[in-house]
């Protein structure tokens, strides 16, 4: 046999492997889903529970998740390891822990209290947050809490906890509209939130260009196909 078809004969192998692979995945992935779905309790949400997932729409939408649902439509392997890597969290006591210092608005206090400085970093910030969000600069400088930060996190990791299986359904809810209830209460309007949630995630080490595109989008009420990234029109702040 000649070198290239050995060659042709180890990609064909390769091939078919990879093949294989793709589609037992692809059926391991259907029998989670079907599975995690039978023990959903298949109500349709109301408009309650929709306007509090609005809270969390930027972060779902960055990560190409549809916003408003509580269902995971991704292997939910995928959510057990980045919770463990991005959050320590390997159970129910964790994922709990983890929400309830969210709620406490433990790693926004602590950003507050630098902010109140107005050291040059949080004014490079917040020219930068004007000029992605293309909104004025005194605007940006009126909201001085990044509360939004931790309640927008609190409302994806509710849901990642519970398409991880650490959460019930009444649990994941319970901590969706606390997070919610805290973040309407503390913001004025969609904007002030959105800028509380950048500035936080901004000051804490992130790039703003990685999400700052996808904040403007659901912002001005654009919508994207059926991603309801038109959220902050349909649901109303306080």
């Amino acid at each position: 046999m000649s070198t290239m078809s050995i060659v042709v004969l180890v990609a064909c192998v390769f091939a078919a492997y990879f093949a294989v692979l793709f589609v037992y995945m692809k059926r391991k992935k259907a029998r989670q889903l079907d599975e995690f779905k039978s023990k959903h309790s298949g109500n349709p949400l109301d408009e309650k529970q929709k306007r509090a997932l609005a809270f969390g729409g930027i972060l779902f939408s960055n990560r190409f998740e549809k916003i408003l649902t509580i269902l995971p439509e991704d292997n939910l392997n995928t959510y057990i390891a980045g919770l463990k890597n991005q959050w320590e969290i390997e159970n129910s006591s964790d994922a709990k822990e983890a929400l309830e210092n969210l709620l406490n608005l433990t790693k926004s206090k602590d950003i507050d209290a630098f902010v109140a400085g107005s050291p040059e970093q949080v004014k490079a910030a917040q020219k930068e947050i004007s000029k992605e969000l293309g909104i004025s600069l005194a605007s940006v400088e009126a909201t001085r809490s990044t509360f939004g930060w931790d309640t927008m996190r609190a409302v994806s990791l509710a849901r990642w906890c519970y398409w991880a299986g650490y959460l019930t359904e009444q649990e994941t809810w319970e901590f969706i509209h606390k997070a919610a209830d805290i973040a309407s209460t503390l913001g004025k309007n969609w904007e002030d939130y959105t800028v509380s949630f950048l500035l936080g995630r901004t000051i804490h080490g992130f790039d703003l260009e990685d999400i700052g595109s996808m904040a403007k989008y659901i912002l001005n009420g654009k919508t994207r196909g059926d991603e309801n990234t038109d959220i902050y029109l349909k649901y109303s702040y306080k």
